[in-house]
């Protein structure tokens, strides 16, 4: 091998040693930086719905695209402003009932289950779990410091003020912050993720609007059978079983344990009753009211659902499982569009198209 020829494979070979490393480094930034990315694609989630807000806008009213954004904004801003005025002392009073009557919930739903055997096992498991040892723990004490949550909670206000700023940047300039993020791509390959990310952006689009009718309609169906049963708290926990909705599967199951508690502090026929109300709503909102929403939104398997919150609960914490399901939509767009019918040349419905 020649001395010139020599040169050139050391050359190739730095050049590939460098390209790794610097994969290798971006990736450990990104990994390093992840709740920030993942605040950033929130922020876009809440720009999406405003750009969503004003299409529908202009279907109705011919205006400038401007325009039709600011009074999207605005109709967002105004629902949320006035449900905070109308109903904010009184969700407020209710959300603090929850937290309150907890502990009376508890101990009323241990003394119920303490009455047999089996159900005293299932308390002595539970109070095991809650305690983190073995020696057993009080149950009653881990929901009576549910009260302690106040900074993160006031922390999490200011995060979502950031994100609702950088949702105000990204509406107002969202084709210019697109294209600096398509300049870091080859000529070609940048085409083709432009057009997967307009379809992710329609898909995200749908699914928003099909995920809010669907909290709407649990919220209410929810706060009306406890209210009916005379639970005590109805509007709040009515509240977060519809937020709840926003991630599937695991969210309807984990806002069921309040309300099936409080119902304690009744009975425990009215708690059984509660139970079976949370067991009816949930399977008639996922097996007809979510399948005909989605019909005009994007359709997602429920076990897939399930798998993505987990994988990415597991890797990113709980703004992982927060965000599970709008990253999943963005996913199975960029799959289907990049991989299946492109790399692949396979024919396959585009999510949301």
């Amino acid at each position: 091998m020649s001395k010139s020829s020599e040169i050139q494979v050391a050359s190739s070979f730095t050049a590939r040693l460098l390209q790794i490393v610097l994969i290798i480094g971006l990736a450990l930034l990104v990994w390093a930086v992840r709740d920030a990315l993942l605040l950033g694609f929130a922020a876009i989630l809440l720009a999406i719905a405003v750009h969503g807000v004003a299409v529908a806008i202009r279907k109705l009213v011919s205006m400038p695209k401007g325009l039709s954004l600011a009074l999207g904004a605005l109709a967002i801003f105004t629902v949320l402003a006035a449900t905070l005025t109308l109903f904010g002392a009184q969700l407020a009073s209710a959300l603090s009932g929850v937290v309150d009557r907890l502990p009376e919930a508890v101990d009323r739903a241990r003394d119920a289950l303490e009455s047999n055997p089996l159900g005293a096992a299932i308390v002595n498991e539970i109070e095991k779990f809650t305690s983190g040892d073995s020696n057993g723990g009080s149950v009653r004490d881990f929901a009576a410091s549910a009260g302690g949550f106040a900074f993160p909670f006031a922390s999490g206000l200011t995060t979502a003020l950031l994100v609702f700023f950088a949702a105000a940047f990204i509406t107002t300039s969202s084709d210019a912050y697109r294209k600096g993020f398509l300049m870091l791509f080859p000529s070609g390959i940048d085409e083709k993720i432009d057009d997967a990310l307009i379809a992710s952006g329609r898909a995200l689009r749908k699914w928003l609007l099909g995920i809010t009718v669907d909290m709407v309609v649990i919220t209410v169906l929810i706060g009306i059978a406890l209210w009916l049963l005379g639970v005590p708290a109805f509007m709040g926990l009515a509240l977060i079983a519809g937020i709840a909705q926003f991630v599937p599967t695991v969210g309807p199951l984990v806002s069921a344990i309040p309300g099936i508690l409080l119902a304690f502090t009744v009975g425990p026929m009215t708690a059984l009753w509660t139970a079976i109300a949370y067991l009816g709503i949930s399977q008639l909102e996922a097996n007809l009211i979510y399948p005909m929403i989605q019909k005009k939104a994007v359709s997602i398997p429920p076990a897939l659902t399930l798998i993505a919150i987990l994988a990415f609960g597991m890797l990113l914490g709980p703004l992982g499982v927060l965000l599970a399901t709008p990253m999943l939509v963005v996913l199975m767009v960029f799959v289907t569009k990049l991989y299946v019918n492109g790399t692949l040349g396979k024919e396959a419905d585009i999510p949301g198209a």
